[in-house]
């Protein structure tokens, strides 16, 4: 990309725009305003990231996770075609920066321990197949289809009643009540925590991210008593999302290890069979020319 494209680039996504939502703001002004921030900041970050900025990678995930929290949270208002494709493009950005930025909490987590310099290569493997993609047609491809969709996608041109009612409620009214519901999900996934298998536990914790970046987003858009009450719930939300990412990174570290000896194992058992190749071959290729000498004494 020339720098001059990349200046337009600057431009176009830091419009002028309000800062933070307010009560009576329009749903599908406070939905821009949430996608812009969050896209704003892969922006931002991008530079840092492509140079292999463990921080700027984590910020990019985050601001990733919050995009497609704010997109599940807004759902029937936003959801279409276009959002689909674009979706299926944001899971394969996202595969990359997770293979990295996991190998990453591995590394931090395996100071000084004999596995620290395997788990190093392997982050320099993922990060050069991260940054292939960043720096790939797809990826820009991706980026400024989702400032068009987020713009004047499809959502934004339904002419039917509902949607244009949806588009028009108010952040006061919407966010309250769809924060109840997740609220209510949450909840019922929580139950009996202690018992639970890792993909269930895993749920939760997924669950539990979209519930705590959808209450960060809805400031604001509140009557501040009414956002009190979740400031106290986003204070939990904190907390458990901080135990349950320790136990998910501990099995995460667990998984690349069992993947990394795994593989070291199929590479000895393919050096051991090509060895074992090569001493059949000596066998062989020794007792032919014996045979020929012997066959020579007997003449």
């Amino acid at each position: 990309m020339t720098s001059a494209a990349s200046s337009d680039r600057e431009r176009v996504v830091r419009p002028k725009r309000p800062r933070h939502l307010s009560e009576a703001m329009r749903c599908e002004t406070a939905f821009r305003l949430i996608l812009s921030e969050c896209l704003e900041e892969v922006a931002t970050n991008h530079e840092a990231l492509s140079s292999g900025d463990p921080a700027a990678l984590h910020q990019t995930r985050i601001a990733l996770t919050r995009l497609k929290a704010a997109v599940a949270f807004y759902g029937p208002m936003v959801a279409d075609a276009e959002w689909t494709r674009l979706k299926s493009e944001l899971k394969w950005l996202s595969a990359h920066l997770g293979a990295t930025r996991d190998l990453d909490v591995a590394i931090e987590n395996s100071k000084e321990m004999p596995e620290e310099q395997m788990l190093r290569t392997a982050r320099a493997d993922a990060f050069e197949a991260l940054k292939e993609a960043l720096q790939s047609d797809r990826y820009w491809q991706w980026f400024d289809g989702m400032w068009d969709w987020v713009g004047s996608g499809p959502w934004t041109a339904r002419q039917n009643r509902r949607a244009a009612q949806r588009r028009a409620v108010p952040v006061s009214v919407f966010h309250a009540r769809r924060l109840a519901r997740w609220h209510g999900k949450l909840c019922q996934k929580s139950r009996g925590l202690q018992g639970m298998g890792k993909n269930k536990r895993h749920r939760v914790r997924l669950a539990g991210k979209r519930l705590r970046y959808a209450i960060e987003f809805s400031e604001g858009g509140l009557p501040p008593d009414e956002y009190a009450s979740w400031r106290i719930v986003l204070k939990h939300l904190r907390k458990g999302q901080q135990l349950l990412g320790e136990l998910n990174d501990d099995e995460v570290r667990r998984a690349l290890l069992e993947s990394a000896d795994a593989l070291a194992r199929r590479d000895d058992e393919r050096k051991a069979k090509h060895q074992r190749v090569h001493e059949r071959k000596r066998k062989s290729r020794l007792l032919r020319r014996a045979a020929d000498i012997y066959r020579k004494i007997a003449e």
